[in-house]
């Protein structure tokens, strides 16, 4: 399948983010080149992905939680380094790209600072990202690893909060298979609660084993 062409829906004010945002429905997902509303991503080459100015708030949302529980976003993340990632159980590349690289720099740094950052991965998916199917997914990848669902309502209404595009499901095939429309960057939540930088599906292991420790000790920049 031909990837589609790049559109820009919202107000892009980091240039050098733009490669790295993109995205190709062959792949994971529609193709994306969009930001936060009036935030600026740039890129410094001494951290992977893009610090996003101002910084990105919390969702106001609750989620449910793989065992059926609720997940007040908020309340559940604060004082905690966080990354929160929208993806698909059924992607073929990007999502799981993203995941392992992130489990395999966690392994690396072993303990300390940002050795244990709330993974957070919301399967925007509904009809086939079951609380079951997220369990199994990610337990995979890394057991710790946190799997969110909720209505169409919620997360409609937390990927909005981020100015992320919207999420868009894709025409199945003979087979009934197809593809799902995300924003395929990870939010970093620092601490303080602001969400300092994105991380795509290219940033490599060693740049989450440098940067995990410094944003766990409130560092973003």
């Amino acid at each position: 399948m031909a990837d589609e062409p790049g559109w820009t829906r919202r107000r892009f004010l980091g240039a050098s983010a733009v490669g790295a945002a993109g995205l190709a429905l062959a792949g994971c997902s529609l193709d994306r080149n969009s930001s936060p509303d009036d935030a600026a991503a740039t890129r410094d080459a001494s951290w992977g992905g893009d610090v996003v100015e101002p910084p990105l708030g919390k969702p106001d949302v609750t989620f449910t939680t793989m065992d059926g529980k609720p997940f007040p976003f908020r309340a559940a993340t604060a004082g905690k380094l966080t990354l929160l990632f929208f993806g698909y159980t059924h992607c073929p590349d990007q999502c799981p790209v993203y995941l392992n690289t992130l489990a395999r720099a966690r392994d690396a740094i072993g303990t300390g600072p940002g050795s244990k950052p709330l993974v957070l991965f919301v399967g925007v998916d509904r009809k086939r990202d079951t609380p079951e199917v997220l369990k199994t997914y990610l337990g995979r990848i890394d057991p710790t690893f946190v799997g969110l669902t909720g209505s169409e309502q919620v997360i409609n209404e937390a990927n909005d909060s981020l100015h992320f595009p919207p999420i868009e499901i894709g025409t199945p095939d003979a087979k009934g298979d197809y593809l799902v429309g995300h924003y395929a960057q990870a939010v970093a939540y620092t601490p303080d609660g602001k969400g300092r930088r994105l991380y795509g599906f290219d940033v490599r292991q060693q740049q989450f084993v440098h940067d995990l420790p410094r944003l766990a000790e409130g560092t973003y920049k």
